[in-house]
């Protein structure tokens, strides 16, 4: 973004032009090999899953009768009738009517817009659930209907016909579950468009947020210090290559480069974008330039103490290796494969997260893809690294992968994980050099977690934690210590009215010392929130979206 573009998109709040964007999910077919049952009841669930919660009744000998009932894979029984059906694939915890499954579980979007797991609803007759689009004008679709003895499963079916399962088109409604999530794309993981590590200040005061919008451009978000927003599309304008895999990392160096790092979605190259103390932006491929290896987008950028920019990637062709690629001071660039240098287990699941502490040491932590251990790798101010076993050293249950990492004022290090239950863990090397480690579900009460990983923030006046995503609602969470060492969780969703979110998350203490939490909507198309703690102590929550014009992700 050259300093003319900046100028150029430099717009105030109130100024700012509404932005929408449409969601796009790879379509999934009968007979595809769908999802396992993940979801809990009521609670968010991915479009395949859904699929696969409907074929579970389809090709079995189930009466229509609407005062019957049968049950799921689980045992849990539904009304056997069309909107028993879809309550029943929707992972309900109750089974509705037509008028319920609109007035209380959905909202209305265009007919065009219908995906994988969405509705068709008659208010007081008939509910069909959609299936995929037949054909790449959208005028002919497939959907499964309970509308009477058996479960029917129906392809080629005209979007514009004069009736949809006997009954009239126009009584039809395009309805969306407000707690559905999109898939991850084909053999990926769940990939966030936003994630920890996403946002960043730089040395000039302005706070940076990187997103991956729905065509998968690069997205940079910046207020400025005097509190104008811009947004921009680093793809169009800076030539950033399109992404994919996890989410795109941000870094604030010390000579006041400020960039992110991303994964070519061509050929899993390893990207930086930045912009230059002279706000000149540009991009370079670390792949071609330095040889960083291959990466399925699993990257995490931070600035060592010493001025190091450290990118930090696992790569996708060579089984999972961690690989640091980084900027020395003296301005020359080295890449080095820590698995085979340090010993670093083969990784899995999310990006590794880093950090530094306040005696110099800087590192990594990871998922070990062959226990799910926690694993640290880190260098120590002598320059000298090594690597450990948490899951040994303090206890530390085994993770997805989902991990954040900070360091508190105290100089206490604090790393927190998801356990393969969902469970938040809080795993803390003190001052002292002593570890432990303790399950923040049980001990303080945060939801049990999903979708990407938590983000861990420290606040200016000493107040620590990090947010997550609530599994059963998608409900904004926070979970923090005070300065008097006492541990609390809050629902933002609740208190501050932050939209419901499929997890996708990154916190940030601005240099103004407000604490910002940037979420992706989950039942708004995928709109970048902002929810703020603001140095006054009020609380509050701003669509980018719709305010700023940040597309969707």
């Amino acid at each position: 973004m050259p300093s003319n573009a900046s100028k150029l998109l430099r717009v105030t709040l109130a100024a700012a032009i509404a932005a929408s964007g449409a969601v796009v999910v790879t379509a999934v077919t009968a007979g595809s090999s769908y999802a396992a049952t993940t979801s809990s009841v009521g609670g968010q669930i991915t479009r395949s899953e859904i699929l696969a919660r409907a074929q579970y009744w389809y090709g079995k000998s189930i009466g229509y009768d609407q005062g019957g009932s049968y049950p799921d894979s689980s045992g849990r029984s539904y009304r056997t009738d069309c909107s028993g059906y879809v309550s029943m694939a929707w992972h309900l915890g109750t089974s509705a009517n037509t008028q319920g499954l609109a007035d209380s579980f959905t909202y209305q979007i265009s007919r065009s817009d219908l995906m994988p797991g969405d509705i068709l609803n008659s208010y007081y007759d008939h509910v069909i659930l959609f299936e995929k689009w037949d054909d790449a004008a959208r005028t002919t679709f497939s959907y499964y209907s309970f509308g009477s003895t058996p479960v029917k499963h129906r392809t080629g079916v005209s979007i514009n016909a004069a009736s949809l399962d006997s009954h009239p088109n126009g009584d039809y409604k395009a309805l969306r579950y407000k707690n559905v999530v999109n898939d991850p794309a084909p053999g990926s993981a769940w990939v966030p468009a936003v994630g920890d590590g996403s946002s960043v200040s730089g040395v000039d005061g302005t706070a940076y947020t990187f997103t991956r919008s729905v065509d998968g451009h690069l997205q940079g978000t910046a207020r400025y210090p005097t509190d104008k927003w811009a947004t921009v599309d680093l793809t169009n304008v800076v030539g950033t290559p399109i992404s994919a895999g996890g989410a795109p990392s941000a870094f604030a160096m010390k000579n006041g480069v400020t960039g992110v790092a991303s994964a070519n979605a061509a050929n899993g190259h390893l990207q930086i974008t930045y912009r230059d103390a002279a706000d000149k932006w540009a991009t370079s491929d670390l792949t071609n330039q330095v040889g960083t290896p291959v990466t399925g987008g699993a990257v995490r950028a931070t600035t060592d103490p010493d001025g190091t920019l450290a990118i930090y990637s696992r790569g996708s062709n060579d089984g999972g290796h961690l690989s640091l690629t980084a900027l020395q001071p003296n301005g020359s660039w080295a890449t080095v494969d820590l698995t085979n240098v340090v010993g670093t287990p083969i990784s899995a699941g999310g990006a590794p997260a880093t950090f530094t502490q306040k005696n110099g040491t800087v590192g990594v932590a990871s998922a070990n893809a062959a226990n799910g251990h926690l694993q640290i790798t880190y260098k120590d101010a002598a320059g000298q690294w090594a690597t450990t076993d948490l899951a040994n050293q303090a206890g530390t249950p085994a993770t997805d992968g989902a991990l954040s990492a900070t360091t508190d004022s105290d100089g206490t290090l604090m790393i927190y994980s998801r356990s393969v239950d969902g469970h938040l863990q809080g795993t803390a090397r003190y001052a002292n050099g002593q570890w432990a480690t303790v399950d923040l579900t049980n001990v303080v009460g945060t939801p049990v977690s999903a979708g990407g990983a938590p983000s861990a923030f420290t606040m200016k006046n000493g107040v620590t934690g990090v947010v997550s995503a609530n599994a059963a609602n998608g409900h904004l969470q926070i979970t923090y210590k005070d300065t008097a060492n006492h541990w609390a969780t809050t629902d933002l969703t609740n208190k501050v009215g932050t939209p419901v979110t499929d997890g996708a998350l990154s916190a940030t203490t601005d240099p103004d010392g407000t604490l910002a939490i940037y979420s992706r909507g989950s039942t708004d198309g995928g709109h970048l929130s902002l929810t703020a703690l603001q140095p006054n102590g009020q609380w509050a929550t701003v669509d980018l979206t719709n305010i700023v014009g940040t597309p969707a992700s």
